[in-house]
């Protein structure tokens, strides 16, 4: 009896979620007479949080700068260390190893290395909450346009989802899908576009774009992005993920939109 009561209880999940996917696709469309003006929207909706953190044009001019400051950093506490090499092997050839002069000197240095050391932790530290505050800040900005858009949309509910990468081997693909939340969506439910259009209208006076919209193959809209060069180069560096998240068959510039019969 257990057993049956799962089987009709996932039966009757996957029908709901059939049906808020069908009634989302159609968007604003006319409802049946005996339907209220709210039947027709769904109450759950997805995003993809790896293309609004990408598509953001505030963050991606912050980090952008934050890296130079950071890079700047870097360098000049490589100099200081490579001077700290240089004193020591400077020592080792002047003084014999074992006499007063060489052990006074030695402890010199190792002083100034072990001061060299706790700074350098100190700004890792100072970097790091940087550079979360600064990605942090971006997310509630991207949550604040998800949430107005879903209360004019009637959504009650959004998800993050994850594309999958063509680029990327099958296990690796495999295991992207097995650890997502959402595990498949109507394209109409998906309110990425949208988003991305809301963060350029809001920011774009003011930074740079990153991505825009374009028509894609299949006659829905989409996210192309303007340049993929978006971290420092440095894989220990702060970085928006440098790839969007993919769906079967598309391409790596571009990343699906919405209906677009969704309020804009």
């Amino acid at each position: 009896m257990r057993n049956k009561r799962g089987i009709v209880f996932i039966l009757t999940a996957v029908f709901v979620a059939g049906m808020l996917g069908t009634a989302f696709a159609q968007g604003t469309g006319a409802a049946p007479a005996a339907a209220s003006p709210q039947a027709n929207r769904p109450t759950v909706a997805v995003v993809d949080m790896v293309v609004l953190l990408r598509a953001h044009p505030k963050l991606n001019d912050d980090l952008k700068n934050f890296n130079t400051q950071l890079n700047g950093v870097r360098t000049q506490q490589a100099n200081e260390e490579q001077k700290l090499q240089n004193d020591a092997k400077i020592v080792m050839e002047k003084y014999k190893v074992g006499t007063p002069e060489y052990t006074q000197e030695m402890e010199k240095l190792e002083k100034r290395m072990l001061e060299f050391r706790t700074n350098q932790s100190k700004m890792q530290r100072e970097f790091a909450m940087q550079d979360m505050k600064i990605k942090y800040s971006a997310f509630k900005s991207i949550r604040e346009e998800i949430q107005n858009f879903a209360a004019r949309a009637g959504v009650a509910v959004v998800l993050d989802v994850r594309g999958i990468d063509p680029e990327q081997g099958e296990l690796e693909n495999a295991q992207e899908e097995v650890g997502q939340t959402v595990v498949w969506n109507a394209p109409g439910v998906n309110m990425t576009v949208q988003i991305v259009q809301l963060l350029n209208q809001k920011y774009g006076s003011t930074y740079p774009a990153t991505a825009k919209i374009v028509d894609g193959k299949d006659g829905q809209k989409v996210v192309s992005f303007l340049n993929t060069n978006q971290n420092d180069g440095n894989s220990n560096g702060p970085s928006v993920p440098n790839r969007p998240p993919l769906g079967p068959g598309q391409s790596t510039a571009n990343t699906p939109g919405a209906n677009p019969s969704l309020p804009r």
